[in-house]
């Protein structure tokens, strides 16, 4: 989705009024990103919705500086997908995307039967022609769900499975990596660490900021969680992290929603992400820091499902599970990448709620809180108010957010959970309170705005009058630089830190300092 910006030039002059840019729009909620606009008079762009045409009116005023407003819904996936089986007939559903998929929307061919635990039965099963130890995860009916060597989950017929004393032998990174690039991922590379395997056909510095946010992520999470005494392990398989190196590319090996640039995959049980995205055109750094936040979201949920925390195709409640995920995922943009640790404030996720509440102007009577604590679906927002949800819970509820962080890990694989019956279970129902103690709380924590605290750049342009454009985004700088040095005219461009120094910067050169 693109918004336009028109700009304004002297109405005094003979030229065209109006000339169009287009802005590319970030997959998150975003308000205020794209180009300032400024000149003699200064331009003001109605702030609506970015698929309805953009009003502009000009000002007198040369002290103002206005911005667009993009604004997108942002859904991450986490994919544990099974289709359904329906009477005596195998056939599987059409597939369908899902903010969280229930298991009978993806993939696991399934009978409408109830399910029964796996008990740690070990069965022979056929893959490829050839007779593998297989785990049985849960029994459904006339069918296994079968933990396979390389850490896959399938659907098989008992009837098409012997038991066997054999011992289970996990796959090894070597051997996994071997079969991965002799089939669909032909000429990738790959990487391995003591507990990942990566493979990429991606620039090596996106290779390495991933690795860096995992490996040092990992680590992180165990730790607390055992800290929290909840019972975890090491993983029984290696963590697979699949990098695509343009956008095209992640489409083509699985069609997603617009805007989605990583997911899990609680079937394969591997990260799937991509290093090209449209949005790096238009304000790269916003781009990349969106892109790791969104990487370190879905290597939380790979690490959960893997240190025993959330058993595979259990399903949580919806503003638990991604709100948790947000919360352990809090990444920042240095000098490098880096995880930021556990609880501390996810940037783009506070900068979204404080987005929200400004245009609000008043607190919802709690229903803000309750619809996203019941959801079955979230949109962008409903990540950004389970991230804020759960920031206040682990800190002033924390005997009751750990009670029922454990009481969620006990939660079977496709146990059916009541939206909203743990949270009141835990915590009440007074969603009224809670949103202005939320609220509070927010207010008291540091954060840095992502989208004021991107490089941005000044256009000065010196021609019958002074013109200045100012924007994050390289590519459009350099268009606009060709533009407007036509005719003879002078151009200069500056680098500023931020957005505030950058308009105090062209401002006073507007002014003639």
């Amino acid at each position: 989705m693109a918004g336009k910006v028109e700009v304004c030039r002297d109405p005094k002059s003979s030229k065209p009024a109006l000339k169009t840019l287009t802005v590319v729009a970030a997959p998150f909620t975003i308000k205020d990103q794209g180009l300032l606009i400024s000149s003699f008079p200064s331009c003001r762009v109605s702030r609506r919705p970015v698929f309805r045409p953009v009003d502009l009116r000009c000002d007198s005023d040369p002290k103002r500086i206005f911005m667009t407003r993009i604004s997108i819904k942002f859904l991450t996936l986490v994919l544990l997908g099974i289709a359904c089986l329906v009477g005596d007939d195998c056939a599987v559903a059409e597939e369908r995307q899902f903010p969280q998929a229930t298991p009978e929307e993806l993939g696991l061919v399934l009978p409408v039967a109830p399910t029964r635990p796996g008990d740690q039965r070990r069965v022979l099963v056929d893959d490829d022609g050839n007779l593998v130890v297989g785990i049985v995860h849960i029994e459904v009916g006339d069918r296994y769900v079968v933990l396979m060597p390389d850490g896959q989950l399938t659907s098989k017929k008992i009837a098409e499975t012997t038991l066997t004393d054999r011992p289970f032998v996990a796959a090894t990174k070597d051997e996994i990596a071997e079969e991965l690039t002799n089939g669909r991922f032909k000429g990738f590379r790959t990487r391995t660490t003591k507990r990942y395997l990566y493979v990429y056909n991606t620039s090596d510095a996106f290779a390495l900021a991933t690795s860096r946010i995992m490996e040092t992520m990992y680590p992180g999470l165990f730790n607390f969680c055992r800290r929290q005494k909840i019972a975890v392990h090491d993983p029984q398989f290696p963590l697979v992290v699949i990098m695509f190196r343009t956008q095209d590319e992640f489409e083509k090996y699985r069609s997603m929603p617009p805007g989605l640039v990583a997911y899990y995959n609680g079937l394969s049980n591997h990260v799937v992400m991509y290093e090209q995205s449209k949005l790096t055109e238009v304000a790269p750094e916003l781009a990349f820091k969106q892109s790791i936040s969104t990487i370190a979201h879905e290597g939380v949920h790979q690490i959960l499902h893997n240190i025993g925390v959330q058993q595979r195709l259990s399903r949580w409640p919806l503003w638990f599970s991604e709100g948790l995920a947000e919360y352990f995922a809090p990444t920042e943009l240095r000098r490098r990448v880096r995880w930021k640790g556990v609880g501390l404030v996810n940037d783009l996720r506070m900068h979204e709620i404080r987005e929200y509440y400004k245009k609000q102007g008043q607190f919802t009577d709690g229903k803000l809180l309750r619809n996203t604590v019941e959801a079955t679906q979230l949109d962008s927002l409903g990540y950004a108010t389970s991230w804020a949800l759960i920031n206040y819970l682990a800190k002033h509820k924390r005997a009751n957010f750990y009670d029922y962080l454990r009481r969620a890990s006990e939660i079977e694989p496709m146990e059916s959970v009541q939206p909203g019956s743990l949270f009141r279970e835990f915590f009440g129902d007074s969603y009224e309170k809670l949103e202005v103690d939320v609220f509070n709380h927010l207010r008291s924590q540091r954060y840095v705005d992502p989208i004021a605290n991107q490089t941005h750049y000044v256009l000065m342009v010196l021609g019958q009058q002074r013109e200045i454009v100012i924007t994050s985004s390289p590519q459009q700088l350099q268009k606009l630089r060709r533009e407007k040095s036509k005719g003879g005219r002078r151009v200069q461009i500056k680098a500023f830190p931020n957005r505030e120094t950058a308009q105090i910067a062209g401002q006073q050169w507007l002014r003639g300092r």
